[in-house]
């Protein structure tokens, strides 16, 4: 594709900024020769920056004295145990206090993190190099699919679009990044051909997505019999969990392979999917990843559930030490092939937070509550859960057509059947609403948990 003046001025801005360039070098550089190796560079990296904390952020400053800590104390790497976890509330209460007193106010920007569960919640970054170092490892994450540069590509991922056309329009073009970026929000029967025909048109290589977003996508392209974009070579998931079968029903109908990588806007840590095995692998130069159990210990058995603990190396303008990202991963001794050294875990299994309540008051995981939609995906487009009492649920679908009766019995046997202690209620509902970031929210949960 021809690049015209402007857009090769953009491109040179993030090729040669040399914040972005440093990046590039430490991914190449950081294959790592040695599980030892890897040791040594991530124990070096923790010293510096939790040195660094101690010299320059308040909120460390004052809880490393709480403690009796010092930065010299820290001689290993299981010497992190000794540090209290960060926890989302504290961010939310301490966000000032974890500021660096060495980075000026222009070169920080505030953001917002919301998903699946909790309130939004708030920090700062450096505008000025997390977005560029965060560009380097997607990069070579999108290179593991062959994606390149200028490779034409639909976002289904925001619904932030300016210059909505109702009826007509629901995207716009991003020149630099040679995207089409589509709004979520507005995709539903009603739009979906217009988006369809878009797509075509446009002749993307690559589709990034939330999953139930291209899973929506597929679903209308199946019902409405139409033909696979000829040009797709691949689409790219992250930011929510994507369920096996949601998975294989995308691959089927698009005939492409789904690919995932996993990655938080704190940016404290970032995995990427294997090509050659099932296992989502981290990268040792942008964090430290703990993967804790219910005793708060290190996870050491195979198929043991724990908690992703998060350490990042790449924001200095506000460090998160130990923070606890709620989400679940699945322990392995397993690695991946082209990266034996790294640390990896079998997959992301959900959030923490997402649980129901009992008529006991007791929480149970909703790891289960798309089981009762197995057998009827076809015939919806979503469903939300709503728990506002102890022991009862609503549950909001969205299908193609009226449920019979016999598959609202269906789902709610299935339901009682993982959750017993509980009474649920059916609606049918014309449309389930997305969040401002144009994400599902499978439960909606207005009971504390936590």
């Amino acid at each position: 594709m021809k690049i015209s003046k402007y857009l090769q001025l953009a491109q040179n801005y993030i090729l040669y900024n040399k914040y972005y360039r440093q990046a590039k070098h430490l991914i190449v550089k950081g294959n790592f020769n040695s599980k030892e190796e890897i040791e040594r560079y991530q124990y070096s990296k923790l010293m510096e920056l939790i040195d660094y904390s101690y010299q320059h952020v308040p909120y460390y400053k004052d809880l490393f004295n709480s403690i009796d800590f010092r930065p010299e104390d820290f001689k290993t790497i299981k010497d992190i145990k000794r540090i209290p976890f960060l926890t989302k509330n504290l961010v939310r209460e301490k966000q000032d206090q974890l500021i660096s007193n060495k980075w000026k106010k222009e070169n920080i920007k505030i953001a917002e993190t919301g998903g699946t569960t909790g309130l939004p919640m708030s920090f700062y970054l450096d505008k000025r190099t997390s977005s560029l170092i965060e560009m380097a490892y997607l990069q070579d994450i999108w290179k593991r699919v062959n994606y390149k540069r200028y490779d034409r590509c639909i976002i289904l991922r925001e619904n932030d679009v300016p210059n909505i056309i109702h009826g007509k329009k629901y995207w716009e073009m991003n020149y630099i990044t040679n995207w089409l970026i589509m709004s979520t929000y507005h995709l539903n029967a009603d739009t979906f051909l217009l988006y369809y025909f878009k797509i075509e048109s446009f002749k993307p290589r690559y589709i990034m997505a939330f999953p139930s977003n291209v899973y929506l996508m597929a679903k209308f392209i199946k019902e409405h019999n139409l033909p696979i974009i000829k040009t797709l070579k691949g689409i790219i998931c992250s930011s929510e969990n994507i369920i096996e079968w949601q998975k294989e029903f995308i691959e089927e109908v698009f005939k492409v392979r789904v690919f995932s990588y996993y990655g938080h806007s704190e940016k404290c840590i970032i995995a990427s999917e294997c090509m050659d095995e099932k296992l989502f692998e981290f990268y040792p130069q942008y964090g430290f990843v703990e993967l804790l159990n219910e005793e708060d210990e290190w996870c050491t058995e195979e198929d043991e559930s724990g908690e992703i603990v998060a350490t990042g190396f790449i924001n200095l303008a506000s460090p998160l030490i130990r923070y606890r990202t709620e989400d679940i991963g699945i322990y392995t001794k397993n690695r991946c092939k082209n990266n034996p050294n790294w640390f990896a875990i079998k997959k992301i299994e959900g959030r923490k937070q997402d649980f129901i309540v009992d008529k006991d008051g007791i929480p149970k995981t909703a790891i289960s509550i798309d089981r009762p939609f197995w057998q009827i995906r076809n015939d919806i487009y979503a469903y939300q859960y709503i728990q506002d009492t102890p022991g009862k649920v609503t549950v909001n679908v969205h299908a193609k057509e009226k449920l019979t009766e016999g598959q609202t019995e269906a789902i709610r046997k299935i339901f009682m059947e993982n959750y017993f202690k509980f009474d649920i209620v059916i609606n049918q509902v014309d449309e389930i609403p997305r969040t401002k970031n144009g994400k599902f929210k499978y439960l909606v949960q207005n009971i504390r948990i936590f």
